[in-house]
């Protein structure tokens, strides 16, 4: 059970940012290709897809490492890697979300009046 947990929370915090960005890495470049978009863009959505080919590659050194030292600092540092790419993709997920729900809390856009500050949850202030 603890082992389908986990795959599970690597999925949705790991792989599904890293399609995410893969789309839109592809995106970029064909709209790089014909439209002539910015540069920062598509630089952008690259550095996410290396670091998270980085990690991949820093995990299958991880299970070809000799000794049980080099296996947790890779393991270490493949967790961090995709950590990190995958950081920009949760966090706009999250705000978005986040905009959308509080629009409906007191104080939102068309939503119930304000009667006090405590009625508007935490994060919509």
């Amino acid at each position: 059970m603890l082992t389908l947990v986990l795959a599970t929370v690597i999925c949705v915090l790991a792989v599904a940012p890293a399609i995410l960005v893969g789309s839109f890495v592809v995106g970029s470049v064909i709209s790089l290709a014909r439209t002539g978009i910015a540069w920062g863009q598509t630089w952008a959505s690259i550095l996410l897809l290396v670091l998270y080919l980085a990690g991949f590659l820093t995990c299958i050194a991880m299970h070809r490492s000799l000794n049980v030292r080099r296996t947790w600092i890779t393991a270490g540092l493949a967790i961090t890697l995709v950590g990190l790419a995958s950081l920009p993709v949760v966090w706009v997920i999250y705000h978005g979300v986040t905009v959308e729900w509080c629009e409906s809390q007191p104080g939102g856009r068309g939503a119930s009046p304000i009667t006090s500050m405590d009625d508007i949850p935490a994060v919509c202030r």
